[in-house]
């Protein structure tokens, strides 16, 4: 389903790759989990779009269900401009992200404002979903609405095959009014 799902958007600015939910890396599961305050029982798959604006699980009309998720996700307009550079040095990826907050609140640990990198290698055959092998993330420090500032952080990448080596750079904070879902502000992906 995913795999035709990514045909479909393939023209469109939207990336779908996966996670171990047994051996989450990054924040996504805590994401998800967030965004599912309600209680009750969870079954697989979690499905997480952007930080928690859309989240569903278990037997779903997965084609339906999960292209209203993503034509919603794309109606949705940025709260945040980025920029990022990635470098690899040998084991080594490192981040050089420019952000301008455009959310209209001041983006600190109280909100628990976040970059967040997921590395995966792309996949041999263009069809399949990647999978996350390799996260990290880095606190966005106190920055004002309509401000920019410059963030470094690095994500050990040791054993992915260098020429493969993709990500996804996720800027997101968590509203006052949000039930607990955080806000993606705005997502890079590269190389």
């Amino acid at each position: 389903m995913l795999k035709q799902l990514k045909t479909d958007y393939e023209d469109q600015d939207v990336l779908f790759i996966e996670q171990d939910v047994d051996a989450p890396l990054g924040n996504r599961l805590d994401r998800w989990f967030d965004a599912f305050n309600t209680g009750g029982d969870i079954f697989l798959p979690l499905v997480l779009i952007d930080s928690g604006h859309r989240i569903s699980n278990g037997s779903e009309d997965f084609s339906h269900v999960y292209r209203g998720m993503v034509d919603d996700a794309l109606l949705r307009s940025a709260g945040a401009m980025m920029t990022v550079e990635g470098t690899r040095n040998g084991s080594v990826l490192t981040f050089e992200v420019q952000l301008t907050n455009g959310s209209g609140v001041t983006l600190s640990a109280t909100n628990d404002a976040t970059l967040t990198a997921l590395v995966y290698e792309e996949p041999t055959n263009s069809s399949e979903i990647p999978l996350v092998e390799a996260a990290a993330t880095s606190p966005i420090t106190t920055l004002d609405n309509g401000a920019t500032a410059s963030y470094t952080f690095e994500v050990a990448v040791g054993g992915l095959d260098a020429g493969r080596i993709r990500w996804v750079v996720i800027a997101d904070y968590l509203p006052p009014d949000s039930n607990r879902a955080y806000k993606m502000l705005q997502a890079v992906a590269g190389p």
